[in-house]
């Protein structure tokens, strides 16, 4: 039996069971995985298992009614986007797309059918654009093939909403840094006689002609690739408030003028390589930042959570609609595992609700006709029908994202480098219109020289480059080791957060199924056997959990089986009746107890009870032991059963609430910011989108590709979260880096600043100082991440 469970799947590479499928030599966890190995053997396409060991995903059935929504013409077309009379284009989002194998078999989607003349893969986004004959095969069964080999778009409101563009591209961000840097390598390069001094060995024409050429290369510096500096300030300035871009934008149109004045005038060379160099160096440090930023979605919101569509019953007639359509009243039907869209009245069959993603609480509640039904709530078990108690934007759910955090958002927090460069940056024009009076009064023709010489030289550009360049780096190793931050910011509220809030199921314990742990046993062999083989028949999760204890048991025929969703299942094997659920169902002893204990009769007689506790994530009890030097809260939804457990795994004197509502989730955080703490929250359900977008910095716990991410500042992998202190120091040891960055910054325009306010200050000496602190600033952020990171998390 040790043989057959270390077998893997041929495709998928999960383990397989006692009941793995064979088929040629090669064994399949399930029948999805060698249906989708026929399909691929039979269409001449086995070299997808050459790329890669296992490279395909796990198989997700489709259900009946997955995709009919798609048949809707008004849906359809916010996915589609491109039509004409024979063919049309669609793009999906595929969050299970991970290998290249992956990648080779999406682009060659026209070889399973024929009606899809292109596929075309962007694996960092996750994206597959598709082009199809839509006469021959819909959009509907394009999803479903994609589902069958193991892709299953991932669609929702929010996918099918059509966006504007995005605020950022990354080719628009490689074209604007390539031009910018092919423009100022040139301009440098034909300054470097300049620099030398070997202009006045030159004929004047020459010279002249080469600065006329540095002036046509500064054009597109300035118009294409400062223009987003430009922007931003001009937004600031509408705001009444000075940000990091408005002192750059003014020493690039400083400096571009003079420039521009010396060249015409015949007085000077400009200082165009200055200008260039700012301009370029803070667009690669921003793009550093960007990379991860631009493939992750922090950003969501309750729709992200919903259907694009839910059936409608009018009479007997079944009709799609958009859930945003459904208006109070409407008989809906609901399948398995769909997503209630609005609150509503259970009119036709039993309801086994799971509302885990809501409240955290793990036991799904039973619902009787005339009951309420909660939005948000996935259900489990048969479809029932339901009648809408009001519209979808009414309803419950949405009373969490009316709260005013998720309009104002954290634009409001200002960061560090925001901080020092707005004092700075006043400073600045401070100096340099001191040494403009001074030069007025002293010598008229130094007063200018002076003035622009100090905006150049004293640029608050080196402060920002010391960030974007720190935190870019620090940002691309996070996401390489499954850290995924979206900005400088959270970085920055990460190494000064003092206060640690953690939501308990997904966080502190897994949020799959954990081991079943024996309670009370008084089985025979053969009752074992026979109790097993019942339990065998049942999909639900704490069955199989019991089989995995007990593997190789031998199988008898189970007649007469049935389940009762939310109670429990029966049958008679070997002759015996035998029952297995709540306590209630099998009619034991006791008080009632919830859906995370399995009690077992045969024919009346208790023979087995079976408690499930919450598994602790990999190294969690550790994490928590390092990050004692934090104040720590639980903030859990689900009962208080596990309070004991947590007791101990937290140190002494930690808070623990148990049964909060989202709304109260938020309040908890805000109550620990009212007393001037900077609190990092760490969730991962629905109930915790509030919590995580008022703390000063909200990581959502992602468990796979597939799982719902609420609004947050960072994603980090489930395995991922034992290395969070790692990660916390880190943010605080660079942040160290950056004020020793603003120290040389600071030093550097010290020296520049004695030279610009004597007025003498040559276009040799300040085209030399600019790109040389940029260049130290660049040694320095790279230098130091490499150290901070050298221990990998």
């Amino acid at each position: 039996m040790d043989t057959l469970t270390e077998l893997t799947c041929f495709h998928c590479g999960d383990t397989c069971t006692d009941r793995t499928i064979i088929l040629e030599d090669k064994h399949f966890c399930c029948g999805g995985c060698k249906s989708v190995y026929l399909l691929l053997n039979r269409n001449n396409l086995d070299h997808y298992y050459c790329l890669n060991t296992t490279p395909g995903s796990a198989m997700r059935a489709v259900q009946p009614e997955q995709f009919r929504f798609l048949e809707e013409p008004a849906i359809a077309r916010r996915l589609i986007t491109f039509s004409n009379k024979e063919q049309s284009q669609a793009t999906f989002y595929l969050p299970g797309i991970h290998c290249s194998s992956c990648l080779w078999l999406l682009e060659h989607l026209g070889r399973i059918h024929e009606a899809i003349l292109d596929s075309r893969v962007n694996f960092a986004a996750k994206e597959l654009s598709v082009s199809f004959l839509h006469n021959s095969i819909s959009l509907k069964e394009v999803a479903e093939l994609l589902t069958a080999i193991g892709y299953e778009p991932y669609i929702t409101t929010e996918e099918a909403e059509a966006k504007p563009a995005t605020t950022y591209s990354a080719r628009k961000a490689a074209y604007k840094l390539g031009i910018t840097g092919f423009c100022f390598a040139n301009i440098m390069l034909i300054s470097f006689p300049e620099y030398l001094g070997l202009e006045a060995f030159a004929a004047p024409q020459l010279a002249t002609f080469f600065r006329y050429v540095n002036l046509l290369l500064a054009l597109p510096v300035v118009g294409y690739g400062a223009r987003e500096f430009f922007t931003n300030a001009w937004y600031s300035f509408r705001q009444r408030y000075i940000n990091i871009d408005a002192p750059i934008a003014l020493a690039i149109t400083v400096t571009f003028s003079r420039s521009v004045y010396e060249i015409l005038s015949g007085t000077g060379a400009g200082y165009l390589d200055s200008m260039s160099g700012i301009v370029f160096f803070m667009l690669l440090g921003r793009t550093l930042q960007n990379r991860t930023y631009s493939t992750l979605r922090f950003n969501r919101d309750y729709q992200s959570y919903f259907p694009v569509a839910v059936t409608v019953l009018q009479g007997e007639q079944e009709t799609v609609r958009s859930i945003k359509e459904i208006e109070a009243d409407d008989r809906l039907l609901l399948h398995h595992q769909e997503v209630v869209p609005t609150d509503c009245i259970l009119s036709k069959g039993q309801a086994e609700i799971d509302y885990s993603f809501i409240t955290g609480e793990e036991a799904p509640e039973q619902v009787a006709i005339g009951g309420l039904i909660y939005a948000g709530g996935k259900v489990n078990g048969a479809g029932i029908e339901v009648i809408a108690v009001k519209a979808f934007s009414q309803n419950s759910f949405t009373r969490l994202w009316n709260n005013e955090i998720f309009s104002a958002g954290k634009s409001d927090r200002k960061s560090l480098s925001e901080h020092i460069s707005r004092y700075f940056s006043l400073c600045v024009l401070l100096i340099a219109t001191a040494a403009w009076c001074y030069w007025q009064y002293t010598d008229p023709a130094y007063a200018w020289n002076a003035f622009t010489a100090v905006l150049i030289v004293a640029c608050p550009c080196a402060l920002l480059l010391t960030t974007t360049f720190t935190y870019g780096h620090l940002i691309r190793h996070f996401s390489e080791s499954g850290f995924f931050v979206k900005n400088a910011r959270t970085l920055e509220q990460m190494a000064i957060a003092d206060c640690i809030a953690f939501d308990k199921t997904g966080t502190i314990t897994e949020t799959r199924g954990g081991a079943a742990e024996a309670a009370y046993l008084d089985w025979t062999a053969d009752e074992k056997n026979a109790i097993l083989s019942l339990l065998s028949q049942s999909a639900h999760p704490l069955s199989k959990a019991i089989c995995q204890t007990f593997p190789g048991f031998r199988k008898h025929a189970v007649k007469h089986y049935q389940e009762l969703a939310g109670k429990g299942i029966e049958g008679i094997v070997e002759g015996r009746r035998i029952r297995a659920g709540s306590a209630q169902y099998v009619q034991a002893p006791g008080t009632a107890t919830t859906d995370s204990n399995v009690w077992i009769s045969v024919e009346g007689v208790i023979k087995a009870h079976f408690r499930f506790a919450n598994n602790l994530r990999s190294g969690i009890q550790e994490l928590l032991h390092r990050l004692r030097s934090y104040k720590m809260i639980l903030l859990s939804g689900d009962n208080e059963s596990s309070k004991a457990r947590m007791q101990q795994l937290f140190p002494q004197g930690t808070a623990l609430y148990y049964q909060c509502s989202p709304q109260q989730k938020l309040e908890r955080i805000q109550a620990l910011q009212n007393q001037g703490h900077k609190v990092l929250m760490v969730g991962d359900g629905l109930n915790d989108a509030g919590a995580l977008q008022q703390s000063d910095a909200g990581i959502a716990v992602m468990q796979d590709s597939f799982t719902f991410s609420p609004a947050c500042d960072a994603i980090i992998q489930a395995g991922q979260t034992r290395n969070l202190d790692r990660y916390l120091k880190m943010a605080r040891q660079s942040r160290r880096l950056i004020l020793g960055g603003f120290g040389y910054s600071l030093l550097f325009n010290l020296a520049g600043l004695f030279f610009a306010v004597s007025g003498e200050l040559s276009p040799m000496i300040a085209a030399i100082l600019m790109p040389a602190s940029s260049f130290g600033i660049m040694m320095i952020a790279y230098t130091g991440v490499k150290i901070i990171t050298r221990k990998k998390a």
